[in-house]
This record gives structure tokens, sequence and C-alpha cells, in this order.
């Protein structure tokens, strides 16, 4: 439930870089600079980990994930950290099995895809008897904060030999404990849970562009928004007043909130925020309209303090969600299109219910899974498909969207222009016990989730081909997935260009003669080398490569001379002859 500007960045080497999956599992993260001394986190082990300083050539540092540190030779040295791996099992990659449909999951069978954890369910850091919300500070700025998950546990209780409290937790990307508070649940000073305790309270979390935590409270007695500061301090109410009951009292600007979104900030003068509320409706304001419950709400709030009276505006124009569904929202970076969910189970008595609305920054309705569902089925009295969803996100590029169901499953769903492929939905099976409680994209799109059920928090990695770079200017950090400037196609030296140098290098990956590439490069891994010579993005270098490095080597990706040396002529002889001959195993 946060988003933060690394999509421009995606967007500004979209164009270099030929379509690749944008996935991704280990990366650098919470990161401090002291002196000559930095510090770092790798949230998984890696094929690889490289360190280049000033941009000179890199230099292998332990790809083992944990906290690690190097020193600088000047307090004003630059660096760049890449982490890269191939993993033949994620979220992103079906595995040939299906996923039946049960009474608290989708409402018909699915693909499925692997299950690749890479938490520890035997971490007591992982365990929490009462999640509520996990969202996790995917801002490369914001440095040591970078990467940092926040859990909401709304009851104090005992998971798995744990003692939790009603609260805020934090932990590093590799889970472990990030400011030391360990199993104390952490309030900022709010009092209200503690003095009307609530299991919908905390309730769903959103990491802010500052690094602030929003924090929704669905609870009656306590309903609104609450925010702390990034290490959990300095909690306050952001809307006037608490409580949501459904006949709120006059002038009070909010009810209960099931999930919030913001923009901008009070620093920079700019600060917007949106709720989902369970009883905010048009008649609190004067207007006529009293059964719009459960709508989408913006508050611009500028630099103004809080807890703040402004009146919201309802983006949704028509009432697109039910008064009582326990709902989620989101935001997409690209083109700003509103993701908004429902809890909706399967039976004959919500066989006409939709479970997932899209809205057009406007608020009119992009898209509706229950008429996307009896168009792809053909059959105009079926149920929606994405039955159970008790929580969603969406991927920072706006190309996945995840959906956490009532029993514990995870649902993936690719997004085209920002619209739901739901043809093409995958279910990890990640458990079936209920209930699933809220779901959340890292930058490195590894989903992070909370199930009160397993009295978990887990993390699943998306598979396949990866390579994520985190770089410091002196001045800012900043973070890229698969980089034209990490690794190019075609480049196999290196150097920034595909040559004629790179023909006889790409010869030995079709081979699969990586063990040579290895030596001759010793701080890359098989895992880059598939990388730059896999051109069709299936996860290996074959025969059906071949066309798009020459391409690449012709000017179509990188940059030779108009005709290649007669050497060079040569050295692609070769690859007609390979032609047709290597095929998968």
């Amino acid at each position: 439930m946060r988003k933060f500007t690394r999509n421009m960045i995606l967007a500004a080497t979209a164009a270099v870089v030929p379509a690749v999956p944008t996935l991704a599992a280990p990366y650098v993260s919470g990161i401090t600079v002291t002196g000559t001394t930095v510090s770092f986190i790798l949230n998984e082990n890696a094929d690889s980990l490289s360190l280049s300083v000033n941009g000179g050539a890199p230099s292998a540092l332990p790809a083992t994930r944990g906290a690690q540190s190097f020193t600088l030779a000047s307090p004003t040295d630059t660096f760049s950290l890449t982490a890269s791996k191939v993993d033949a099992n994620g979220w992103s990659i079906p595995n040939g099995t299906t996923v039946a449909t049960q009474v608290n999951a989708l409402s018909i069978d699915s693909n499925g895809s692997a299950l690749n954890l890479i938490s520890d369910g035997t971490n007591l850091l992982n365990r929490f008897n009462s999640p509520r919300g996990v969202s996790i500070n995917n801002n490369p700025r914001a440095g040591a904060l970078f990467g940092t998950a926040y859990v909401a546990n709304s009851a104090s209780g005992t998971a798995g030999g744990r003692a939790v409290g009603d609260g805020i937790y934090a932990l590093h990307a590799d889970q472990s404990d990030r400011f030391g508070f360990g199993d104390a649940a952490q309030t900022g000073g709010i009092t209200a849970w503690a003095t009307t305790p609530s299991a919908s309270a905390p309730f769903r979390l959103h990491v802010g562009r500052d690094n602030t935590l929003f924090i929704a409270d669905f609870s009656d007695a306590t309903g609104t928004v609450w925010r702390m500061g990034p290490n959990l301090t300095n909690g306050t109410n952001v809307l006037a007043g608490v409580g949501g009951p459904t006949a709120l009292p006059a002038g009070q600007n909010h009810g209960s909130s099931t999930a919030v979104y913001t923009e901008g900030s009070i620093a920079t003068g700019d600060l917007v925020l949106y709720t989902l509320d369970e009883d905010l409706t048009d008649a609190q304001f004067g207007g006529a309209i009293s059964n719009n419950r459960n709508s989408l709400w913006r508050y611009e709030l500028g630099s103004n303090e809080t807890p703040s009276t402004v009146t919201p505006t309802r983006i949704n124009a028509n009432n697109v969600l039910l008064p009582l569904a326990t709902s989620d929202m989101d935001r997409g970076l690209v083109d700003g299109k509103f993701y908004l969910s429902q809890n909706r189970g399967i039976g004959a008595v919500q066989v006409n219910d939709t479970s997932l609305i899209v809205l057009n920054p406007d608020g009119t309705t992009a898209f509706n899974s229950l008429e996307a569902s009896r168009a792809l089925l053909g059959d105009l009295a079926a149920s929606d498909i994405l039955k159970n969803i008790i929580a969603m996100d969406v991927s920072d590029d706006q190309k996945w969207m995840v959906l956490m169901l009532n029993n514990s499953k995870v649902c993936v769903v690719p997004l085209i222009n920002g619209i739901p492929d739901i043809a093409n939905r995958l279910v990890v099976d990640s458990g079936s016990i209920n209930s699933g409680r809220d779901i959340a994209f890292d930058a490195a799109n590894n989903i992070h989730y909370v199930s009160s059920g397993q009295a978990l928090y887990r993390v699943l990695s998306p598979g396949g081909t990866t390579v994520a770079v985190t770089s410091w200017d002196g001045t800012n950090f900043s973070f890229v997935l698969n980089p034209a400037t990490a690794l190019l196609k075609g480049d196999f030296n290196f150097d920034g260009e595909v040559l004629d140098s790179d023909i006889s290098l790409f010869v030995s990956a079709l081979t699969g003669d990586f063990a040579s590439l290895v030596a001759q490069f010793p701080t890359r891994s098989e895992a880059d080398f598939t990388f730059i010579g896999d051109f069709n993005s299936d996860g290996e270098v074959l025969d059906s490569d071949i066309t798009g490095f020459v391409a690449a080597l012709l000017g179509g990706g990188g940059r030779v001379a108009a005709i290649p040396e007669p050497a060079a002529l040569g050295l692609l002889a070769p690859l007609g002859l390979l032609l047709g001959r290597r095929r998968r195993a």
C-alpha cells in the first residue's frame, strides 16, 4: 500500500533495455554511510553480489543474506551494489499445477505458481497472533529506512511461542529486528488501542513519500487514520475526532477507515490523503446521498497541521463497493488508476456481487471484475472469479496486482495498461487456513503478506532472472531493477556496448560454457550471463536468442560499426552452424 518514484527510473531505462520481466528477489537495502564505513542488508541469498566504487570495476562481496559492511577509501566515494540471481521457481512462474477452487478462495480453478519462501517461519520475529496490516518502505532515498517492513498487530497474545502486543512492529528486509524493540509492540504514544481494544485496530498500513507510517483504524470506537514517524514514535491522529459508528457525530469528517494511501507530504506542502471509509456518506456534509458508505475519499491536507477538519471529496462516481464488506485500496503510479477490492464469498446470495473495481483518475469505472468474469466465461449468470479478496496491492511498475485471499492463498494477476488480465491469473498455494489479512510488494517485487490463521508474516520471491542495483551518488540513494547500466543485453564483457568482442562470449553462453565466462569475469555469475544472452526472456540462452543477439550487434540493441570487422564476421559463422542444433533439455 505504498508507492514511490522508482517507476520513473524504470521508464527511463525501458527504451534501452529489450523487454524483460521486471522481477527481482535479492536486493540491497537499509544502507547507512558513516564516514568511510558502509553497512547494508541483503534480503536473501543471491547468486552474486558486487560492489563498484566511483564507477570502477566491480569486486565481489559475500552473496549471503543478512547484514554486511565494507570500507570506502574516502567519505566522498560513490558506490553501487548489484545483486543478481536466477531462480526457476517463484510467484511469477507457472509451475504446471492447478489450484482448485475452495469455499474461501477464488470461485474457479486456477493455474498455480511456486511457493518460494524467502522468509523463515521458525524466526520468532515473523510470528504474530493477530496481524492486520503490512507495508514496506520502497523509497531508496530513505537510506537506512529503505526496505523496512512494518506489521500491525491488533491484539496482545501469543504466536508460536512469541508473546506480542497491540501495536506496530518493524523488521529489516532480512526479517531481523529493525529498531531493537523485540516483542514489544509500539504505539508512538497512541493510547486508543489500549484503552479501547479492538481486533480492527491498528488495521492496514501505508508508508508515505516522506517515510511517515499511516495507519488505518477500522474499529467503531477509535476509527480514524493515525500516523507515526518511521521509527514508530510521535503517533498522532491525522483526522479530527475518533470513532466510526454508522451515525457519525455532527461535523466529523470521517468514520472507520479500512485502507489509506497518501501522496506528497506536509513538509512539501502537498499532502493528499485517500481513505476507504466504512461510515462516511455525502449526507455527513449536507449532501443528498446517504447510502454511499465504503466510498473512496480524498483529503487535501497540504501543509496543514493535523488532526484536520478539512472536508473531503468523494472520488468514485457511483456506489462501487457494498457498505459492510471488508475493503482495500491502492493507486497505480504509472497512470493514476485506483484499485478497490471487497471481500465477497462464494454462494448464491453473493453471485451478483463484484469483488474488484478499477477506477480512472476521474472516478469513472474502468474495470469491473464481475463483468470481466462473465465475459471470460461466456456466462452472464456466472459468479465473479475473484472471490474472497481480503486485501490487495499493485506493483510500482503497475504490471502486477496481488490479492490476499481469505484462506491465506495468494493470487497474482497481470495488469495490461493498468487493467487486470484475469484470464492469466496465477495462484500460489501458500495455505488453506483462514484468515489472510494484508499483502504488499516491496521495491524488488517480492510479495509480503500476513495471515492471522497462519499467525505469520511471510515473504515470497517472484523467481526468474533478477538484477537489482542500489547506488549512492554522494548525495542520494537510488534503486533500479534490471538497469541498462548494470547489464545490457548482448554486452558480455560489460563495457557498456554490444561490439565484435562480445561474439565469442555469446557463443560460449549459447553452448552452455558458463564456467569459462565466470572464469574470465569472476565478479559475475551464470545468472548475469544468462540474463545478458536471454533475448526472448524464457530464462535460457538458446538458438532462439541468436536473432536478438545479431540485431543488437548490428545496431538493434547495442552500438557497433556499420560493417563488422572481417574477423568478427568469421566469428558469426558458428552461430549459423549452431542454429537449430541446440534445444531445451
